[in-house]
């Protein structure tokens, strides 16, 4: 199926737009916010142990990675729609 040039370079920018948002949910809030949040209130209600604190932070560290790691995967594939058009045959 042949998609046209207009229609690639709008596929190429939803997945974009879908792995900028994806890798800011992940990254930015489950490996960055949600940690942040476990040890603050462990340590306001005096229950934060060992194991949380270190989970906490390795996912803390791997914020970054994972985030640049989903926003590389996304604009991958959609380099693939944005040259489509660039490889006639």
């Amino acid at each position: 199926m042949k998609l046209s040039e207009k229609a690639c370079k709008i596929i190429a920018k939803l997945i974009s737009v879908l792995g900028i948002g994806l890798s800011i949910f992940v990254g930015g809030y489950i490996f960055l916010i949600r940690p942040i949040y476990t040890i603050f209130i462990g340590f306001t209600n005096d229950t934060l142990t060992s194991k949380d604190l270190l989970i906490s932070i390795v996912l803390i560290f791997l914020a970054a990675t994972v985030s640049g790691g989903i926003w590389i995967v996304f604009d991958m594939i959609a380099g693939i729609f944005r040259d489509m058009h660039g490889k006639e045959e």
